[in-house]
Parts: structure tokens; sequence; C-alpha cells
């Protein structure tokens, strides 16, 4: 939008200025000898186009000016609507194995073997109760046997026409939370990862809707030397990314 603005403002001042040099040339031209009825009459003309130009340069500023004031108002209201109350997600993790190595007489036995567990937390760090707070996760390294072949046997659902991926279709655990209260803190899921050799990868989809909100979260974990390292993505009903850094920082505020 600024972009827009600088160039439009540019183009109309160049404009502007070849007029303001016309008028001066036909000026100084004529000085010495009067200007003739026909020469005044391009002088006033010139000089009238300029105003109008200067007229338009403001007031194309100032419906630009506006519409950016509009625009950084809806989106400032818009995240703090958002950002007042809404459920956090927070995620600790446990190594279950016993220390990361065992002393046998004078020699440190290294362990080969980690076995993590995930814990999903729900945070209300808002300024009041969140109600109708559901959680999905999908869950693919504590799916039951009974999940899985009822997610073999949608794979050839149509739906609209197109076939369901059965990834996407009822893998989805929901946990409803009726009341989630003011500065509380909730255990809402826990998922066991694979036993490992303290490398590899690991991914879970979140999805969060409550009341007065919906946002999709997709964690995407690395494991090195038994060490997990978290990267988090946001997304809205329809898939776009979205800053949850900011929201998040509203809730503090």
């Amino acid at each position: 939008m600024k972009g827009k603005k600088l160039m439009m403002t540019a183009v109309l001042a160049f404009f502007g200025f070849i007029l303001l040099a016309l008028s001066v040339y036909l000026l100084y031209k004529n000085t010495s000898n009067g200007l003739s009825s026909e020469k005044q009459k391009e002088l006033d003309d010139a000089i009238k186009q300029i105003e109008v130009l200067n007229a338009e340069i403001v007031e194309k500023d100032k419906i630009v000016e506006e519409t950016e004031q509009k625009i950084k108002a809806f989106k400032s209201e818009s995240m703090g609507q958002a950002g007042q109350n809404m459920p956090i997600i927070e995620i600790a993790d446990n190594d279950l194995s016993e220390g990361t190595a065992n002393e046998d007489g004078d020699k440190k036995v290294h362990k080969l073997m980690y076995h993590h567990q995930i814990r999903f937390f729900l945070l209300n760090a808002g300024k009041s109760s969140l109600k109708d707070v559901i959680f999905s996760v999908k869950d693919d390294y504590n799916r039951s046997k009974e999940k899985k072949k009822k997610s073999a046997a949608g794979a050839n659902i149509d739906y609209t026409g197109k076939k369901v991926d059965s990834d996407e279709l009822g893998v989805y655990e929901n946990i409803e939370v009726n009341t989630l209260n003011l500065k509380s803190k909730k255990l809402i899921y826990t998922s066991n990862l694979p036993s490992s050799f303290g490398v590899a990868d690991y991914e879970y989809h979140l999805i969060v809707e409550w009341s007065q909100g919906f946002y999709q979260m997709t964690v995407k974990i690395e494991e090195l030397n038994g060490k997990l390292k978290y990267n988090y993505e946001f997304f809205d009903v329809d898939g776009n990314p979205i800053d949850f850094k900011n929201m998040e920082s509203k809730i503090a505020n």
C-alpha cells in the first residue's frame, strides 16, 4: 500500500514539475517583451493544471492514509479480540528410561534405547474463563487397533465426489473441556513415542476449538542424541499460516 502511494505521488509530482518548468520557461521567454494574450492564457492554464494536480495529490494521499489506518485498526481489533482469551497448548516431554548413563564399577555405560513420553497441556492465560474447548490430536504413535481398523474401513468413502484420505478421517482423538478456568493449566493428553536409538523425527497434528475461535497446530519433533527439539506451525480454519506468537503476546498485556 505504501509503495503504491509513493509511486502515485512520484508520477503526479513528475508531471507537475514538467508543467511548472514549462510555465517558468514561457514566463522567462516573454518577460522582456511582455506576454501576449495567447501566451498569458497558456501560462494561466499551466498554473491551473499544477494547482489541480497538487489538489489531487493531497486528496489521494489523504484517502490512502485513511485506508491504511482503517486496515491497521481492523487488524489490531481482530488480533486483540482473539488474543484476549484463547487456550494455549503447552508441551512437555519426559524420558521414561533410567537416566542417561549407568555406573558399572569404574565404567560408565550409556543406554542404547530412549523412551520418551509427550504430555500436552491446555493453558488459559487470558482474562476470563474459556468455554466449550475441544482439543483434537492426531497421534500416529498410539493408535489402537480399533481406530486403525476404522480408518482402513473408511478409505473408500465418497464425500462430495471425492475420495476421503484415511489418514485424515477418523484418526483424531477428541477431548472436550466444558470450562477452562482463568489462569489454569490442565493435562489434556499423553502420548508415548516409539522406542528409539536417540535419533528420529516425529509429528503431531492438533486442532483447538473453543466458543470464540479455532486454530490448527503442527508439531514437528526432532530427536538427536536422545534430546527432543520442537518446531511449531499454526494455521487458521482455511489452512493459512497465522502469527500465533503475536497473538500470545497480547494475552500477557
